[in-house]
């Protein structure tokens, strides 16, 4: 019982020691500290992130960027400029992927005035990513990002599988559909 209570005593102690130290540090650094420039705190600091990436993702700028497709190019939002564009997030191992990529590729054949461009959201060898697309004919670029550091544009493209975004021939984005789509959800996006 005498145990606890020294214990008890020495903990309250060491609390009361911390809480001066802390008030005789804050006493000494308030002058430095008036004097220095004013530090961001985080949330400032995930604001302005937030707003200096989104004015690439086509909400407050047409959408920018530029990725590597499976063949080592560097495919830009930009080239598509004057058409529809459809970025379709999927995954070789997201079942409700697999079963839209028929419509997906049916969609892009018979569908000149839009460009769908599928974006890979795994961490794979591209070799495979090769071999999906030749299992299932895919007749459009397949592109690659760090799913672990995306860009901002794709972020939310992560959050569920498959996630299809379209954006107007303007680069300006204009609907998204989370889910696997056919090609009659595909023309509803478009209109």
């Amino acid at each position: 019982m005498q145990n606890k209570k020294n214990i008890a005593k020495s903990g309250s102690a060491l609390i009361m020691l911390l809480a001066l130290a802390a008030c005789s540090e804050s006493g000494t650094q308030g002058t430095q500290i008036a004097t220095e420039p004013q530090v961001k705190s985080v949330d400032e600091m995930s604001h302005s992130t937030a707003v200096a990436e989104s004015t690439t993702d086509g909400i407050e700028a047409p959408l920018s960027f530029s990725l590597t497709d499976l063949d080592g190019k560097q495919v830009k939002a930009e080239d598509y400029r004057g058409q529809w564009l459809v970025l379709n997030y999927w995954a070789t191992w997201c079942a409700p992927c697999r079963d839209e990529m028929p419509e997906l590729v049916k969609f892009q054949a018979e569908n000149d005035n839009v460009q769908i461009l599928g974006i890979a959201y795994e961490d794979a060898e591209v070799q495979k990513l090769k071999n999906f697309a030749e299992d299932f004919s895919v007749n459009y670029p397949l592109l690659t990002i760090d799913v672990y550091n995306p860009p901002g544009f794709a972020q939310e493209g992560g959050l569920g599988l498959p996630t299809t975004i379209v954006y107007n021939p303007e680069g300006m984005r204009h609907k998204k559909h989370m889910g696997p789509i056919d090609v009659a959800g595909l023309l509803a996006l478009i209109q």
